[in-house]
């Protein structure tokens, strides 16, 4: 399996704390079959002109780390971009970084708001030849209100991905049930564990989510989430999205208000 969001990288945001919660947190995911991880602190919380020094530098910590302990678990470096005018700008400058090599990007938005420039920014991410990924969609509040909001992004051609917890229930039932309605009608197309700690809610457990998304669109599907998508995704190819389903509104929400 491949992780495409996690915040295994020591010393940066609110991820691990320290380089052996890092090793630990690797041995785990490593453990539930993870061979890839990708390394995507909070931009938020890295001054931007050292941004993709701090990155690779403890990447590199951790790499050696992993090596002297025979843990064979490859590391992409990345970064969890939070949505914001200069974005593009940011990018383009070498002062954000992608998921590695390739043209994907994570984009988070914030938790409370859908942003007035939200698909401004989004667009023209495309129209430089990048391609967001939205991370947990299924806790931001407009999306969970309105999932029309959602859908005309990935019929525009950008990507989402759901926490394996969320699906799980650990951010609590609404959140779960929002993820599971995204999981069957084609809103989400990746699961990662976006992972900060070794264990409990934020561990970097993949294969119980995976277990979850197989319950509702069956187990090719779901592993397709973990493995062909975020493969395609780092190799730099184009994702084929299946187009979103139409679902019958949620009582006390306002799903599909269009």
């Amino acid at each position: 399996m491949i992780d495409l969001h996690t915040h295994i990288l020591p010393g940066l945001d609110d991820g691990a704390e320290s380089l052996e919660v890092a090793l630990e947190m690797a041995r785990v995911a490593w453990e539930d079959g993870v061979t890839v991880i990708c390394a995507t602190p909070h931009s938020a919380q890295l001054p931007v002109e050292s941004r993709r020094e701090g990155v690779c530098t403890r990447l590199r910590r951790v790499e050696e780390c992993l090596a002297r302990e025979r843990i064979d678990l490859s590391l992409v470096p990345g970064i969890e971009n939070a949505m914001a005018l200069e974005l593009p700008r940011q990018l383009e400058g070498g002062q954000s970084l992608r998921l590695g090599n390739s043209p994907y990007l994570l984009v988070e938005l914030p938790i409370q708001q859908y942003l007035l420039y939200t698909e401004d920014v989004l667009f023209e991410l495309q129209l430089k030849g990048f391609c967001p990924i939205i991370a947990h969609p299924e806790r931001n509040h407009a999306f969970q209100e309105d999932a029309s909001l959602l859908c005309r992004l990935v019929e525009r051609g950008i990507l989402a991905q759901v926490t394996a917890a969320s699906l799980l229930g650990g951010f609590g039932g609404r959140i779960k049930e929002v993820a599971e309605h995204f999981v069957q009608r084609n809103l989400v197309q990746i699961i990662a564990s976006d992972a900060h700690t070794v264990s409990g809610l934020r561990s970097p457990i993949l294969s119980t989510g995976v277990a979850a998304a197989a319950r509702l669109v069956g187990r090719e599907k779901a592993l397709a989430m973990v493995i062909t998508t975020p493969r395609d995704i780092l190799d730099g190819r184009p994702i084929d999205v299946e187009p979103p389903i139409s679902g019958a509104p949620r009582k006390g929400w306002l799903f599909w208000r269009r």
